[in-house]
C-alpha cells in the first residue's frame, strides 16, 4: 500500500509541475499572440536600444544624482524610498545592467532588489519580506496582467512582449528579469 501511495504523490507533483508549465506556455503564446509591444522598461530605458544609449541614458540620470554605479561596479544603482517618507529604514536598493543580444541591443534588464538595512539577524529586512514589497511595485509599474507561480517559486507576469520574472534570490536580496518574449522566441532557432 505504501508504494501505491508514493506513486500517487509522484504522479500527482508530476501532474501538476506540467499543467504550471502548460498554463505558462499558453500565456506566453496568448500574449505574443495579441501583437502588443511593451519595450519600456524604466529610466528610459527601451529593448532594442544599444549599450551606447543605456551607458548615455545612465550618464544622464547619473547627472542629476539619481543613479550612480553600484557595488563592485557590477551594477547601476538606484534606491527606492516607501511612500511613508517618516520611515526611512525600508529605503531599497535596486541593482540593474542590461543583456545585450551580439548587435548590442538591449533584450532584457536584470535587476535585484534588497533593503538598505538588510541583515541576516533581521528577518524584517529579509528577501522572503522584500519580495511581495518588490512584486507590489512591478505591478505597479507595469500595469496588466497579474503573476503566476511557476515552477520553483518563480512568479512570472507577462504582458505583450514583456515578461518579469520574481524570486527570491537568497537572503538578501530579490532577483528580476525584465526581458522581451519577442527577441526570447524568434532567436531560439537560430
Amino acid at each position: 500500500m505504501k508504494i501505491r501511495l508514493d506513486n500517487l504523490i509522484v504522479l500527482l507533483s508530476v501532474f501538476l509541475v506540467c499543467s504550471c508549465q502548460s498554463e505558462y506556455t499558453k500565456l506566453v503564446k496568448d500574449e505574443l499572440a495579441t501583437g502588443v509591444r511593451n519595450d519600456s522598461v524604466f529610466y528610459g530605458l527601451k529593448f532594442g536600444q544599444t549599450k551606447s544609449d543605456f551607458y548615455e541614458i545612465c550618464k544622464e540620470y547619473n547627472q542629476k544624482r539619481i543613479l550612480t554605479h553600484g557595488p563592485n561596479n557590477n551594477y547601476v544603482q538606484s534606491f527606492l524610498y516607501p511612500q511613508d517618507t517618516t520611515d526611512t529604514t525600508h529605503k531599497m536598493r535596486m541593482l540593474f545592467y542590461g543583456k545585450f543580444n551580439k548587435e548590442n541591443k538591449i533584450i532584457a534588464m536584470d535587476v535585484k532588489f534588497s533593503y538598505v538595512a538588510w541583515s541576516p539577524w533581521n528577518k524584517d529586512f529579509s528577501a522572503e519580506a522584500l519580495l511581495p514589497r518588490v512584486q507590489d511595485t512591478l505591478l505597479k509599474w507595469y500595469p496588466g496582467n497579474s503573476f503566476m507561480a511557476v515552477k520553483d517559486d518563480i512568479l512570472v507576469k507577462i504582458d505583450g512582449n514583456r515578461q518579469i520574472q520574481l524570486k527570491q534570490e537568497s537572503d538578501k536580496d530579490v532577483s528580476v528579469l525584465i526581458e522581451d518574449l519577442d527577441y526570447k522566441y524568434n532567436n531560439l532557432n537560430k
